[in-house]
């Protein structure tokens, strides 16, 4: 198989990876003559990026119009260097900066990395030791050829179970009815991973089936990029925006297409799953509930008191309180008339059931294990309900 080109040379990819940087608040590594250090990136436009380099930094380097520095950036498991003109120095809200020209192409350096897709939590597997034990490990990123294993907290180090070249048979579940045993080798070692490439023997169906659930990943990866991608660029939230846009201020759009679900849960994980399992079907928006009421936090979801929400999903576990007494408090103080289906654990489901009719949900979904079919069907047969 001849090896695939990781490069990006595409103006609007490139644009993509400093906007990802920036809106995650991260930065460059930048290398001039004897100097190397990090900065943060403040904003990323159309022919140009903008770092936080300090007036008595750019001295200290002596960087004039026209000087080219070595750029390093890391997005998505890749690291990336570039050639990068610097052309002015200012400021960007006051803040001190220098302004660079975007490179046409940045060129990957590692690129026997298995990290086609980063899962917003690493998906729990076993994989056997060279002695043959058998270990509980992470599965921290999926390439189409590997993928790389970080060991569980408090697991021995990686020269203790797994070493180079050495064979070893992964075994993990992409959702509760599709169980995969890959055999694979040891490829290479990195910075708290070990990367693991599947064996010429490995069952031709049970590679269709992980290379079929990776190219559903990527798809998804792949629309959410594109809906995320702002053609006038993006700069990093100061310090008054951050604090506006902490958990429990205001709900977002994920993935913007009717019907619309509202996923209320703590942190990223449990929405980005959704969005990358059903979001072919439904448009997606989350909310990071901490505490208050939940309307206020749905004007950006379209016209009317909740928006554009068709169906409202809420975790079980949030950061604050749970997701039956949110579910009570929507029902009976904000008069929410939108069907809502509370997601938890599969543990004593008759139960936890019960008490989610008792709140005023309509019902309650195991999601943990995440069987993608059954909650599909859970949320088509509610809406159909509701008319």
């Amino acid at each position: 198989m001849a090896p695939r080109n990781l490069h990006l040379e595409e103006s609007e990819d490139i644009r993509r990876v400093f906007q990802r940087v920036c809106r995650s608040g991260g930065g460059l590594r930048l290398k001039f003559g004897q100097f190397e250090q990090e900065f943060p990136l403040l904003a990323e436009e159309q022919d140009r990026i903008t770092v936080g380099i300090t007036d008595m930094e750019r001295g200290q380097w002596d960087l004039k119009s026209g000087a080219r520095v070595l750029m390093r950036v890391e997005d998505r498991g890749r690291k990336f260097e570039a050639v990068v003109e610097f052309s002015a120095h200012g400021r960007l809200e006051g803040v001190e900066c220098c302004h660079f020209g975007s490179p046409r192409m940045l060129k990957c350096i590692d690129e026997r990395r298995m990290a086609d897709f980063l899962p917003e939590r690493p998906l729990p597997c076993t994989f056997t030791t060279h002695t043959l034990d058998i270990r509980d490990g992470l599965i921290r990123a999926f390439g189409n050829e590997g993928v790389e294993l970080a060991p569980r907290p408090g697991e021995p180090a990686r020269g203790e179970t797994l070493r180079l070249g050495s064979g070893t048979v992964v075994e993990c579940s992409l959702d509760k009815e599709t169980k995969l045993v890959l055999p694979s080798v040891v490829d290479h070692f990195g910075e708290g991973y070990t990367g693991l490439r599947f064996k010429d023997e490995c069952d031709p169906q049970a590679l269709r089936t992980y290379r079929g659930w990776l190219g559903e990943m990527l798809r998804s990866q792949s629309q959410r990029d594109k809906q995320d991608f702002d053609p006038k660029g993006v700069r990093t939230r100061s310090k008054e925006e951050a604090e506006a846009a902490r958990p429990g201020s205001q709900a977002r759009i994920l993935l913007a297409h009717d019907p619309m679900l509202l996923v209320i849960a703590e942190g990223d994980a449990f929405p980005s799953r959704i969005v990358e399992s059903l979001g072919r079907k439904f448009g997606v928006a989350s909310l990071d509930y901490v505490k208050g009421l939940v309307r206020p936090t749905l004007e950006g979801l379209g016209p009317g008191d909740w928006g554009s929400v068709k169906l409202i999903l809420v975790h079980q576990r949030l950061r604050v309180g749970s997701g039956l007494e949110l579910t009570h408090q929507m029902v009976e103080s904000e008069g929410c008339m939108l069907p809502i289906l509370v997601a938890g654990i599969e543990d004593d489901v008759a139960l936890k059931r019960n008490r989610a009719i008792a709140a005023g949900a309509v019902d309650f979904i195991s999601v943990d294990p995440f069987h993608v079919l059954l909650v599909m069907r859970a949320i088509e047969d509610t809406l159909k309900m509701f008319g």
